[in-house]
């Protein structure tokens, strides 16, 4: 295997796997496992026309996209796409409900990559047209002013299933020191997302306050429904009784 790896090598012109990877397009991860023996050389050349999916509306596919808004990027390659949500690793649960909710909508396993660094786990997915099939744009979501696509803004079911998906992701629950307030809220830098989000949980007769970097519910009562009818696999801290 090392010496087919190290044909490759100068069969590209490249000395090191880093350079390799970025020449064939694919990820270093699968450089490595090939190296290790886990994978084979002919993964690399794969015909990747064969991995699209044209995925029909449902729950699951609008809480991955809710997912896919909050901690997901799509990253365009020449001949494919790499789809990464970044996961809190504490918790595990989640991690493994992000991973079957791509590997059901995408008909492919994710990878699992727990940074050495930091405790986060990368959900990552290398396919064609990751784009087409989510229905949101690749590259800078701010620069591309992604929003929640509108054929889940028209049903409850799907409001309810994307807003769960984008909360426990960017979601924050708190109480105020000021006046006692409880408060559930969505934090986010991009404008047009927070726009829907406010759309959104007003489709599904909640009072939302949209604020410069927040989406937030306010009432108690509000709070404490929202937070029951999401039915969240991500813990939020316990509310006061």
């Amino acid at each position: 295997m090392i010496l087919k790896l190290r044909k490759l090598l100068k069969q590209h012109k490249t000395t090191s796997l880093i350079e390799l990877s970025n020449k064939l397009k694919v990820s270093l991860n699968k450089i490595k496992n090939i190296s290790s023996g886990r994978t084979r050389v002919s993964s690399l050349f794969v015909n990747r026309s064969q991995h699209r999916v044209s995925p029909r509306h449902s729950k699951e596919l609008a809480e991955l996209i809710g997912i896919v808004l909050g901690d997901g990027n799509i990253y365009k390659f020449n001949r494919c796409q790499r789809l990464t949500i970044s996961c809190n690793g504490s918790y595990k649960n989640y991690v493994k409900h992000v991973s079957y909710l791509a590997r059901n909508i995408f008909k492919n396993s994710p990878s699992v990559i727990k940074r050495s660094k930091a405790n986060c786990c990368d959900v990552t997915l290398y396919m064609q047209d990751i784009d087409k099939a989510l229905g949101l744009p690749a590259g800078n979501k701010i620069n591309n002013s992604v929003r929640i696509p509108e054929w889940i803004l028209k049903k409850r079911e799907y409001s309810k299933k994307c807003l769960k998906g984008l909360f426990e992701t960017d979601g924050h629950y708190g109480l105020s020191k000021k006046n006692y307030v409880e408060y559930i809220q969505f934090c986010n830098e991009c404008t047009s997302l927070k726009k829907s989000v406010f759309d959104a949980l007003g489709f599904l007769k909640y009072s939302p306050q949209l604020g410069k970097n927040y989406v937030r519910l306010a009432k108690k009562i509000e709070v404490r429904k929202f937070i029951e009818e999401m039915d969240f696999v991500r813990p939020f801290p316990s509310l006061a009784n």
